[in-house]
């Protein structure tokens, strides 16, 4: 039997999620101490410490880049790029490391990111091997994505190196946002091990990759850089959300703007369409996310809004029910073309990951129990 938060839909199936005595998540607690409520975060003292720590960064000389963001072309990283240019006054240099799956909006919402007025760096990793872990991935821990996290966590490390810039911005610290060990919560840092425990390896190393297909050589790069490089070069990489109170409302506004555009509509299994505008087989990964913890990206995003108090649990439970693992059959079909297999094939590796404690099949269609 699932037990659910007491204030919003998370279920106690999330990976290191943890609930209090009356039944609450870390992800509410956590809002309450964003919004001002019980041990509330000194938001004044954040924004101080942030504003030290830029002036560490900056050059004088105006020449050289002063920090990486690292964009995608959604809506957070459009805002990132905007507040470290136009609000920070720092010199960013914006790094994409490139996603298998990237969609037409996001084509387009990069090009609006870097007419904010930004030089950019596109990083493709080989498409042969990239293809070999989107497939790897799905099969060994069910997440076609893995490639994804690691590289977004790693490249712009490696580039950070290579141009001594000493300050890389992420957005919002995740396990903050949508709760996570007290630890996780409060941290400020991305470093290694943060990418290794957080940055969504679930578990899996670079080496667990290699076979007789993929290399150590083919992985070379996805490897972390090393420690004594950035400790040298006093490279670091922090959240802007735990210095400032992240409000992806207020921030899409901007971006709007700007000329940033959301989804025409939201993908299947979503409830927002300003969400995960870059990611073509979003869809497939939540399906998946749904077998394995009864769950999807609807929940994520309706847990928002409770949160932010725009919606009632009561309404927000029934949307979640009937958004939660749903895909769409044309992008399916797309996704399994990429990857040379079946439909059939595609199944048969994810109903390995099927939660039957929580899940029962009907009508041909997993649903909770």
């Amino acid at each position: 039997m699932i037990k659910y938060c007491t204030k919003c839909l998370f279920p106690n199936t999330k990976p290191d999620l943890f609930f209090d005595k009356d039944g609450v998540c870390d992800a509410c607690n956590s809002a309450n101490r964003k919004h001002g409520n019980n041990n509330s975060i000194n938001w004044q003292e954040r924004e101080l410490e942030f504003s030290n720590i830029l002036e560490t960064c900056k050059i004088k000389d105006g020449h050289s880049y002063n920090c990486i963001i690292p964009v995608s072309g959604g809506k957070d990283s459009t805002w990132q790029v905007y507040a470290m240019k136009m609000l920070h006054n720092m010199k960013p240099l914006a790094v994409t490391f490139d996603q298998f799956d990237q969609t037409d909006t996001g084509i387009d919402n990069l090009n609006v990111l870097k007419n904010i007025g930004v030089d950019h760096i596109h990083f493709t990793l080989n498409p042969v091997i990239v293809k070999k872990l989107v497939k790897k991935g799905l099969e060994i821990i069910g997440d076609p994505y893995w490639v994804n996290h690691v590289g977004m966590f790693t490249i712009p490390f490696h580039i950070a190196v290579n141009f001594k810039i000493p300050l890389l911005v992420y957005g919002e610290n995740p396990q903050l946002e949508y709760g996570g060990p007290l630890e996780s919560r409060d941290n400020r840092i991305l470093d290694h091990r943060w990418r290794q425990e957080f940055g969504g390896m679930r578990g899996f190393r670079e080496e667990d990759m290699i076979d007789n297909e993929i290399s150590a050589k083919d992985l070379s790069i996805l490897n972390y850089p090393n420690a004594c490089e950035i400790k040298a070069l006093k490279i670091k990489g922090i959240f802007y959300g735990q210095y400032f109170k992240w409000d992806a409302d207020k921030h899409i506004e901007i971006c709007k703007k700007l000329g940033w555009k959301p989804l025409e509509s939201p993908s299947l299994g979503s409830w927002l369409n300003y969400e995960n505008c870059d990611m073509k087989y979003i869809d497939i990964r939540e399906y998946l996310k749904f077998l394995k913890y009864g769950y999807g990206r609807a929940t994520d995003q309706l847990n928002i809004a409770i949160r932010n108090g725009k919606i009632s649990r009561e309404k927000a439970m029934s949307i979640a029910k009937a958004k939660d693992g749903a895909y769409s059959e044309s992008n399916l079909n797309q996704f399994c073309d990429y990857l040379e297999m079946s439909n059939d094939e595609f199944h048969q590796i994810a109903e390995q990951f099927v939660n039957h404690e929580i899940l029962h099949k009907k009508c041909n269609k997993w649903i909770l129990k």
